[in-house]
């Protein structure tokens, strides 16, 4: 999809000194903000319309869930994240906030089925009275990273008022949430629709103090290098001024500011380009999806959003990954991830088709060998 980003963004490119500058703020100028809450209205439908007051702009979304993290938690605190999960919240959330990672197992059940939603309030109880780390927030991925799904409303409705029962935070990452390429069902998994913790009526339910979300434009618009994120939080603006005390440490480019609104504003472009990516994700996971059936290679089925693939590939992952290094193809190792059973890695198809050809090639080899 780059080719089709770059042609927007070197026709509307017109730039004036104000962009060499550090616009209106080093949190995104206003018409960013307001670009962003335009977009995120229009595909994800909050209960509640967003605003770019209600919005603060990042160098992307690790240093947003930093600034969560420090924001939300005093060193030793902890946050919940459900097994398995992206690589890069151990990082983010712990390394320089001093917070604590704290998993959610769930012993082969599905993590993403609703039943299983009773074992994060199991982590908050067992926490408290056994004088383990408070419990700040829990941070679902969703779309799911790295399994490719999206969380129900009735799961996103319990973790709400698990957090309304102890007071915890819910951080939504919802960098995938443009990315929604399949419906329907995938052998016996019935495909969940996105729908994002904004789109579900607060009133009745939760404090909306408690209810925040992440975005990031390079994800769902493939231009990680454009490195802008966003934290939104329509009901605590205590936190976004918290964040923006820390924000002389993410400040957004004045270029990306730019460039970044003047696409989201065009509403006939992101709808097509939405679309046209969405059709080819699909098209790249069937091709993905139909190499591993024909080698008889298991997956987690079911994946309708994002750009993974989430693959069994039986052997000890650390010896396997060695491997695939020798033959310069790099997968997600499933322990990263706090996988819960050994093996398994993380396969991102949204390359060119000679890209995925080469590397299933060397998969192969590895495998083999």
């Amino acid at each position: 999809m780059q080719k089709k980003l770059l042609q927007r963004a070197n026709a509307g490119l017109k730039l004036s000194p104000q962009q060499l500058l550090l616009n209106d703020t080093i949190t995104g100028s206003p018409r960013l903000k307001t670009a962003i809450a335009n977009v995120l209205n229009r595909y994800v439908k909050p209960a509640t319309p967003l605003k770019g007051s209600h919005i603060l702009a990042t160098n992307g979304v690790a240093s947003a869930i930093e600034h969560c993290s420090w924001a939300l938690c005093d060193p030793g605190d902890g946050v919940l994240v459900g097994r398995p999960y992206f690589r890069g919240f151990n990082r983010d959330i712990c390394l320089r906030p001093g917070s604590k990672l704290i998993q959610v197992s769930f012993d082969g059940a599905d993590p993403l089925d609703v039943s299983v939603a009773s074992r994060y309030e199991e982590v908050i109880v067992r926490s408290r009275e056994e004088g383990g780390c408070a419990i700040r927030a829990i941070m679902p991925c969703n779309p799911h990273n790295p399994l490719g799904r999206c969380y129900s409303r009735a799961f996103l409705v319990e973790l709400m008022k698990i957090c309304q029962r102890y007071s915890v935070h819910l951080v939504s990452d919802e960098i995938y949430a443009l990315s929604v390429w399949r419906r329907g069902r995938d052998g016996e998994v019935v495909m969940e629709e996105f729908t994002s913790v904004l789109a579900i009526d607060c009133d009745g339910l939760i404090d909306p103090a408690l209810v925040h979300v992440l975005w990031r434009v390079s994800k769902d618009f493939g231009a990680n290098g454009m490195q802008l994120g966003a934290v939104i939080s329509p009901g605590n603006p205590d936190l976004l001024e918290a964040v923006r005390g820390a924000a002389q440490y993410s400040s957004v480019c004045g270029l990306g500011d730019y460039l970044t609104a003047s696409i989201l504003n065009d509403e006939e472009f992101v709808d097509s380009f939405v679309a046209e990516s969405n059709k080819t994700l699909a098209v790249n996971y069937g091709y993905v999806v139909a190499f591993l059936d024909e080698h008889g290679i298991p997956y987690a089925r079911g994946s309708n959003a994002g750009f993974f693939i989430w693959t069994d590939l039986w052997v000890k992952s650390r010896e396997l990954a060695e491997k695939f290094a020798l033959r310069k193809v790099h997968l997600g190792i499933g322990e990263d991830f706090g996988s819960e059973q050994p093996g398994w890695f993380r396969i991102t198809f949204s390359q060119k088709r000679e890209w995925l050809d080469e590397g299933l090639k060397r998969i192969l080899d590895a495998i083999g060998s």
